[in-house]
């Protein structure tokens, strides 16, 4: 609701299945004009239809000095689907425009997709979990409304803090601490060919699948996210990729241990 009322004082009309994404953008205009254009042509691609930009109301006075200096400049974007599109048909085609954006706007290291959804939106950075309403003024709304709400607060011990990796990801919020992130994304990457769906026959434009230089929880969530456009529900995607320790189980069903192998 609280979007279609954006929307609404603004003018713009949104379709049945709409879609917001919200974005980091670089402070250099020039810089961020050229990554609007790339996000609209690969959304337009899509046979999406663009209604608008949107400045993120912030207020930079409760940021510390750290994430003042590298605060990126944040906007949403609204798209509406064509009709007769289901949502999740919708959330598998933002997904591949996403990827495209991304790898097309690979070198401007300051631009960063929270979410692009027509299911969930992502407010985060690099603040406290107390000071989200006071820095994103659109949480402090009484007209915001969220069937389910996450947050994560967890200082980054393995990789220096940056506004894209702050929690949650798009899916997750995990803990980290991967001792096998090394092998799990060489693994990734040496699987490629084989992720293929009916469900999105050009998914191999999102390639690669995984990060490897983001934070092991930011690659744990990407592979979710392939696992989940690919039409696997999130149980299942979640003990593959957070399985127990099954390997000296002898009471293992021999089923489930097939599955697991």
């Amino acid at each position: 609701r609280f979007f279609r009322i954006v929307a609404q004082e603004r003018g713009w009309r949104l379709a049945k299945n709409y879609a917001v994404g919200m974005l980091f953008l670089n402070k250099d205009p020039e810089l961020a004009a050229a990554a609007r254009r790339i996000v609209e042509e690969e959304l337009q691609r899509e046979t999406l239809s663009i209604v608008g930009w949107r400045d993120v109301p912030t207020n930079e006075g409760v940021l510390g000095e750290i994430a003042l200096s590298s605060l990126p400049h944040i906007e949403q974007i609204f798209v509406n689907a064509p009709a007769g599109w289901r949502p999740r048909d919708m959330e598998r085609r933002l997904f591949i425009a996403r990827r495209r954006i991304e790898k097309r706007l690979e070198a401007d290291k300051d631009f960063y997709v929270c979410s692009l959804s027509n299911l969930v939106n992502i407010y985060k950075g690099l603040c406290m979990p107390a000071d989200l309403p006071r820095f994103y003024l659109d949480l402090a709304d009484l007209r915001l409304e969220s069937a389910i709400c996450l947050f994560h607060q967890r200082f980054s011990t393995n990789t220096v803090p940056r506004w894209p990796l702050a929690q949650p990801f798009r899916y997750l919020a995990h803990n980290g601490e991967i001792n096998t992130i090394t092998g799990n994304r060489q693994w990734a990457r040496a699987r490629t060919y084989k992720f293929q769906t009916p469900l999105i026959p050009d998914l191999h434009d999102a390639a690669p699948f995984v990060n490897e230089t983001g934070s092991d929880s930011s690659s744990m969530d990407n592979m979710l996210e392939l696992l989940l456009a690919g039409g696997m529900d999130i149980i299942r995607a979640m003990r593959l990729l957070v399985p127990p320790a099954w390997q000296n189980n002898p009471d293992m069903d021999p089923e489930l241990r097939a599955f697991f192998d």
